[in-house]
């Protein structure tokens, strides 16, 4: 098990992740590895994060009345994601910590400034049933090796002109299905130990009292402010865990 401290800080970072998707809908995979990088490696945090994960994002791909157009639009996006996880996590077990610190540093940075630049994204058109699977592979390698699923399916769905409430559904479907197919990847090869596993199960607790408190200060906080802020602090965050995995090989 975690020392006790280790533990708190979890605690800490699974609560600032709930606060951040409870205003945005979205931010918990990646501000919670942000931040339980600064404690445990890359590994260990990505083992912590799949409950969270599942039970944060689960209900949110469930409602919505969206859920069978979603599912038969992107389903190869989906499937294509869920196998290169598979794939992605084979290799990511045997792989360098330090590598795997600074891949994910560069991705954090990556999405922020792209995220801050909010540059017109154009619709893939009739190319999208070619992209959507392209899309969801890229997205699943990625995920498997820095346990960050957002880039860039997420990006990619904008894209798509979805309605707010068709894409936040269907980031909800996504990393539900993520964070499944991590567990199912990580356990198939023996990579979930069981300690891990109970403090990922506990960190279900802070991570929706959080996001409870988030969804209350939507209402009084601009979510324009908020993303800004949330982006900047979170390039930051890239720049450092980039520079530590450097400085560490």
């Amino acid at each position: 098990m975690l020392p006790t401290d280790i533990l708190i800080f979890v605690a800490f970072a699974m609560f600032a992740a709930g606060v951040v998707k409870g205003l945005t809908g979205l931010g918990l995979p990646a501000m919670s590895l942000g931040l339980m990088m600064l404690a445990v490696d890359l590994k260990q945090a990505i083992v912590i994060l799949l409950v969270p994960l599942f039970v944060t994002n689960i209900w949110q791909g469930v409602i919505g009345g969206q859920l069978r157009a979603t599912l038969s639009r992107l389903w190869p996006l989906f499937s294509a994601g869920m196998v290169a996880i598979w794939f992605a996590v084979g290799v990511m077990i045997n792989t360098d910590p330090a590598i795997l610190t600074i891949s994910l540093g560069i991705i954090l940075f990556s999405y922020s400034a792209y995220s801050l630049a909010t540059p017109q994204i154009l619709s893939p058109g009739r190319w999208e049933p070619v992209l959507s699977p392209l899309a969801g592979a890229l997205t699943g390698v990625i995920g498997g090796f820095t346990g960050s699923l957002a880039v860039p399916a997420v990006l990619y769905m904008q894209a798509l002109g979805m309605s707010r409430d068709a894409l936040i559904q269907a980031m909800g479907i996504w990393f539900s299905l993520g964070s499944v197919a991590l567990t199912i990847a990580l356990g198939g090869r023996g990579a979930l130990p069981q300690d891990l596993v109970i403090v990922s199960a506990g960190a279900v607790v802070p991570a929706i009292v959080g996001m409870e408190l988030g969804s209350r200060m939507r209402k009084r906080l601009p979510e324009t402010v908020f993303r800004k802020v949330f982006f900047g602090a979170l390039l930051l965050l890239g720049v450092y865990i980039a520079t530590r995995g450097y400085l560490q090989g």
